[in-house]
C-alpha cells in the first residue's frame, strides 16, 4: 500500500476524524486486537478474503501470505474484521487442502474477528448440498470461534447434521460504530418468515440487532458478466436461492444492511474477470454496496489477491464521508489500479451507521401476517397445459412457428431488411375457482413472467393484448402484425425491458393479471422490438417453457358469483343479464359489479362472461 499517500491524509486531521479514531481505537481494543503502539490512523478496514481453494489445492503460499498480511498489518490499517468469501478449498473431501487452510485462517486467531461461508467447493460433492460437509464443519464449524466475545452464533438449527449452523454470524465494532456481520451459506436456502431456514435464520438475526449497521456475505450473489445478481440456482438439486431472491426478501426490506460481499464467479476476461460492483437501493431508498471479487482464473488463482475496504471519515467529496475499496497482494507487493479493483462509495457514516439511521427496522419476532397465496404456471409443470406461444414474422407473413422451441423479438430480420419480427404469449386458464387458480375479483399482489432468454438482445415493448389469436396465427392474418394501437393491443406497454441478457428473463406483468382477476378478457402479450438486435427466448415448447408465478389476496367476495354457488358459470352470466335488462333476480350486488367501478352494468355482463370461460 501507498504509505505517503496515507501520511498525507493524517496531516490533515479535522474534529470530525479525531472522533472517529479515538472511537476506532476503542471499538478494536474492546475486541481484543492489539492496540497500536504508534499513532493510530484515521480509517478502518474490513478484509475481504476471495476465493482461496486455487491456494490450498496447490499448497502455495498466497493463502498464508494473505493472512499473516493482515496479522502483521492489523494495527497500521486498523483492520477491524475479515470476511471469506467461500471456496474456501477446491475439494471438499481433502484433508490436505483443509489443514492448509487451517493453519492459514488461524494465524488471525486473537488478531481479528472473522468468518468465513461455504462455497459449492466445500461439500463433498462439487454442486451438491446433500453431500458431505464433515470437513467444513470439523474446520471451520461453530466450534472454531467458542471463547470469542465477537462471535454471536449460528444457525439455523433443526437437528440435521449434515445442513445445520453452516451460517454464523459476528458482532464487532469500529470507528464509534457497533456493525453486524451475516456469513450465509452458499445460496442460502429458505425463506425469511421460517426461522428454520437460512434466510429465516438470518431474519431473526437482523431482528434481535436492529441497531446494528450489516455487512452480508455468501459466497454467490452477484455476477461479472453479465454484471447483475444471480438469476438461476446453481446447486445440483435446486436447493436453495438466487442472489436476486436473497436481494428482494433479505438485503432490501432490511434497511441496516449497507454492503453485500461474495465470490465464486469469474467469467469475465481479462483485468476484469471475477471482479464487479454496484450500488443498488433498497426499499428504504438508502444506497447497498454490492461487491464481487474472485481471482482463481487467474494466474496462480490471483497471486493472494485481496480486498481492502477501508471506511474513512471525512474523505468524501459528495458526502462528508467515504468508503475506499482497494486490491492488494501481500505476496507480490502490488496494488490493482483498475476500475473494478480500485473504486470507492461517498456516504455519511453517521446517517448509515448510526442506530437512528432511516430504514433500520423495528424488530419483530414472528410475523403477525399470513403468507400470501402463490400460484405458479408452466407448460407440462404439475398437469398445467394451458400456455401457448407463436412468433410472427413480416419477412415470411403466411408462416406459423406454432412448435417452435426458440422464438425471436427483432426490428430486422433478416439482418438488414428493416422486416419485424413479434412475439404473442399467454397463459389460459389462470382465473377461477378451481385449486391452483387466481379467484376472480383478488387483489394481485405481484405477478411475474420468467422466460429463459437462450441470446440477448435489445429486449421489447411488452403490451396486453385484446384480440384473439392462436398458436397457427401469423404476420397476415393480423394484416400486418399487432399494432398497440388500444383494439389489437393496449396502448400502454405493461413493461419496455431496456437491454437483455443471456439467462433468466423476469417481466412485472402485475397489472395485466389484475385486469384479468377483475374479468377483462385474457388474450395474453405482445412483445415489439425495441432495436434491431434480435431478443431469443424459449417458448412452451422448449425444455424450459414460461413461467407464469402470481402472488395475490382472494376477495371476500367472488367477483361474477352472482347466485353464491362458488364458481362464475352460465347461470351466472345469464341472471347478471337479465338484472341488468330490468328483470325481477335476485344477484348478489358486489359480486355483479365484476369490474369494481361501483355499477352494475353490460361491462359486468361482458367481465363474466370472461370469467366463466369454458364453464359456459
Amino acid at each position: 500500500m501507498d504509505s505517503s499517500d496515507r501520511s498525507e491524509r493524517l496531516a490533515t486531521t479535522t474534529r470530525r476524524r479525531v472522533l472517529k479514531a479515538a472511537g476506532t481505537g476503542v471499538g478494536l481494543t474492546a475486541l481484543g486486537t492489539t492496540a497500536s503502539t504508534g499513532q493510530q490512523s484515521d480509517y478502518w478496514t474490513v478484509v475481504a478474503l476471495p476465493d482461496t481453494q486455487v491456494y490450498a489445492k496447490e499448497g502455495t503460499p498466497y493463502g498464508k501470505d494473505q493472512t499473516q498480511w493482515i496479522a502483521d498489518n492489523a494495527d497500521a490499517e486498523n483492520i477491524a474484521f475479515v470476511s471469506h468469501e467461500g471456496d474456501v478449498v477446491d475439494h471438499g473431501d481433502d484433508d490436505a487442502e483443509w489443514e492448509y487452510m487451517d493453519e492459514a485462517m488461524a494465524t488471525l486467531d486473537g488478531v481479528v474477528p472473522y468468518a468465513t461461508v461455504t462455497g459449492n467447493h466445500d461439500y463433498a460433492t462439487l454442486w451438491d448440498r446433500n453431500s458431505s460437509v464433515a470437513k467444513y464443519r470439523e474446520y471451520f464449524g461453530p466450534s472454531r470461534y467458542e471463547g470469542r466475545d465477537w462471535f454471536g452464533g449460528a444457525g439455523p438449527t433443526n437437528g440435521d447434521e449434515g445442513r445445520d449452523n453452516l451460517s454464523t454470524y459476528q458482532l464487532f465494532s469500529a470507528g464509534g460504530y457497533d456493525f453486524l456481520h451475516l456469513a450465509l451459506e452458499w445460496e442460502p436456502p429458505g425463506t425469511v418468515d421460517d426461522p428454520s431456514t437460512t434466510l429465516g435464520w438470518a431474519q431473526s438475526v437482523l431482528d434481535q440487532y436492529p441497531d446494528r449497521a450489516t455487512i452480508l456475505t455468501t459466497h454467490s450473489y452477484l455476477r461479472d458478466e453479465p454484471q447483475r445478481r444471480t438469476r438461476k440456482l446453481q446447486e445440483a438439486s435446486e436447493i436453495g436461492n438466487t442472489g436476486q431472491t436473497v436481494w428482494e426478501d433479505l438485503v432490501s426490506p432490511n434497511g441496516q444492511i449497507f454492503m453485500v460481499l461474495c465470490g465464486h464467479w469469474h467469467d469475465g476476461t481479462g483485468k476484469s474477470g471475477g471482479e464487479a460492483h454496484q450500488v443498488s437501493t433498497n426499499n428504504a431508498g438508502s444506497s447497498v454496496y454490492e461487491l464481487l471479487a474472485n481471482y482463481q482464473f487467474r494466474d496462480d488463482g490471483g497471486h493472494g489477491l485481496l480486498r481492502c475496504i477501508e471506511f474513512r471519515p471525512g474523505d468524501g467529496s459528495d458526502e462528508p464521508d467515504r468508503i475506499q475499496v482497494r486490491t492488494y497482494s501481500p505476496s507480490t507487493d502490488e496494488e490493482q489500479t483498475d476500475d473494478d479493483s480500485q473504486f470507492g462509495f461517498d456516504l455519511d457514516f453517521d446517517a448509515r451507521f448510526s442506530s437512528s439511521s432511516p430504514g433500520t427496522p423495528t424488530p419483530t419476532a414472528t410475523p403477525d401476517t399470513p403468507d400470501i397465496p402463490t400460484v405458479t404456471f408452466q407448460q407440462g409443470t404439475d398437469g398445467y397445459s394451458g400456455t401457448t406461444d407463436t412468433e410472427i414474422r413480416a419477412a415470411e407473413p403466411e408462416a406459423s412457428y406454432g412448435t417452435a422451441e426458440t422464438l425471436s423479438i427483432d426490428s430486422s430480420d433478416p439482418e438488414g431488411s428493416g422486416s419485424t419480427t413479434q412475439v404473442l404469449l399467454r397463459f389460459d386458464g389462470i382465473i377461477g375457482t378451481d385449486g391452483g387458480q387466481i379467484p376472480p375479483g383478488s387483489d394481485v399482489k405481484q405477478a411475474t413472467v420468467a422466460l429463459e432468454t437462450s441470446d440477448g438482445g435489445d429486449g421489447a415493448a411488452v403490451h396486453r393484448l385484446r384480440t384473439e389469436w392462436s398458436a397457427d396465427s401469423t404476420w397476415a392474418s393480423f394484416d400486418g402484425g399487432i399494432q398497440a394501437d388500444g383494439s389489437q393491443a393496449v396502448a400502454e406497454a405493461v413493461t419496455r425491458t431496456g437491454t437483455v441478457e443471456t439467462d433468466e428473463t423476469s417481466i412485472d406483468v402485475t397489472t395485466s393479471v389484475q385486469a384479468w382477476a377483475n374479468g377483462a378478457q385474457n388474450a395474453g402479450w405482445v412483445f415489439r422490438p425495441l432495436g434491431n438486435d434480435d431478443w431469443d427466448i424459449q417458448s412452451a415448447d422448449s425444455a424450459i417453457p414460461p413461467t407464469l408465478t402470481v402472488s395475490y389476496t382472494p376477495s371476500e367476495t367472488v367477483a361474477g358469483d352472482v347466485d353464491g354457488d362458488g364458481d362464475v358459470d352460465t347461470d351466472d352470466v345469464g341472471r347478471l343479464q337479465r338484472s341488468i335488462a330490468g328483470e325481477d333476480v335476485n344477484v348478489d350486488r358486489d359480486a355483479a359489479d365484476v369490474d369494481g367501478d361501483g355499477d352494475v352494468d353490460i361491462g359486468d355482463a361482458v367481465a363474466a362472461r370472461n370469467l366463466a370461460g369454458d364453464n359456459q
